[in-house]
């Protein structure tokens, strides 16, 4: 839960408090990470300049947006789709754990996806399909 200072009834600052209603994550918008990203072929360090640059226009063109909001947009646009774990052809990493069956899809320069999962209001990305062979399109 988040937890906040505010003085107390004595007035002074620094007293510990609960919040009581859940952060709703569908309502913020993505924050996008690239701290999960798999090293080799599907890296970043494996795109050119312009597909760099379109990664960076792509998280620009979702900052305004909610994760509800991104959910309604299409697939092939500023939306995402589920693609499942078993059809990935790169090894997956071994904090996957086995309950994730599904990862989230963005597009980032033109159809060309990014891949990675979602956790709470972060999205990490994992892969940069740049030549589509990362899994059957």
């Amino acid at each position: 839960m988040a937890k906040r200072r505010i003085k107390d009834d004595s007035g002074k600052q620094g007293a510990l408090v609960k919040s009581k209603e859940p952060v709703n994550y569908d309502e913020k918008p993505p924050v996008f990470s690239l701290e999960k990203l798999q090293s080799g072929k599907y890296c970043i360090s494996g795109l050119g300049q312009s597909h760099k640059a379109m990664f960076a226009d792509a998280i620009f063109r979702r900052k305004g947006l909610t994760w509800s909001q991104i959910k309604k947009c299409d697939r092939h646009g500023l939306g995402t789709e589920k693609i499942t774990k078993s059809s990935i052809k790169a090894p997956i990493p071994r904090f996957i754990t086995e309950d994730v069956n599904d990862f989230l899809v963005f597009r980032y320069n033109g159809m060309n996806p990014m891949v990675g999962y979602r956790q709470r209001d972060v999205f990490f990305v994992l892969w940069f399909d740049h030549d589509f062979t990362l899994y059957n399109h």
